[in-house]
């Protein structure tokens, strides 16, 4: 854990603050529980087909998660910027294969935890209980959103969403992994980029 710097550490708990309160002395004891990671630009983080050796807290950095289907076509569920957690906690807990990929789109610094150390903190901290699923509502909801803008907006429709909500995010990822995103083709995307900064 000596790799882990002070505004990390400040970071992540200023993050867990935001949903919970932290008795004090706890923050130390669930922190010893998470490993400092760091991912090159374009590394595997996690991979398909394998079951997850850990779920991530983002602390600096980007990386995204996407699946692939029998045509070879890769579909991009969610990004992840830094204060954001991301995993596949079902394939964790349950020690199932996951289907998804766990890419950094540029050199990522993580905190990690591993299944069995997710649940001694569930059992040992229940703040993180409370705070985990609070997290876990918000992101749930986030992915039924989208789910449903992909049945009732359209392109256009949707990339100006994202732009309004993330606009940082379009200078930091390939114009390609938004389309996946949204998807839509990345020559769909060329268009509607062309129609709307053209007008």
């Amino acid at each position: 854990m000596t790799e882990i710097k002070i505004y990390h550490r400040t970071l992540f708990l200023e993050e867990l603050q935001k949903r919970v309160a932290i008795p004090e002395g706890e923050f130390e004891q669930f922190l010893a529980l998470w490993e400092f990671k760091k991912f090159n630009r374009n590394e595997f983080i996690l991979k398909a087909g394998e079951i997850p050796k850990f779920s991530i807290f983002v602390l600096k950095g980007c990386l995204r998660q996407y699946i692939v289907n029998g045509k070879g076509e890769e579909s991009i569920v969610y990004f992840a910027e830094e204060r954001h957690f991301v995993g596949d906690l079902s394939a964790i807990r349950n020690k199932i294969i996951s289907n998804y990929n766990f890419q950094a789109i540029e050199e990522c610094e993580l905190l990690t935890i591993t299944a069995d150390n997710w649940e001694k903190a569930f059992i040992q901290f229940p703040w993180w209980t409370e705070g985990h699923l609070k997290g876990y509502q918000k992101w749930t909801a986030l992915l039924q959103q989208q789910l449903a803008d992909m049945q009732t907006k359209n392109g256009e429709e949707r990339y100006l969403n994202l732009l309004k909500a993330k606009p940082k995010l379009f200078q930091r990822v390939p114009q390609h992994y938004i389309a996946s995103y949204l998807g839509l083709s990345a020559e769909t995307l060329s268009r509607i980029r062309k129609k709307i900064f053209n007008t």
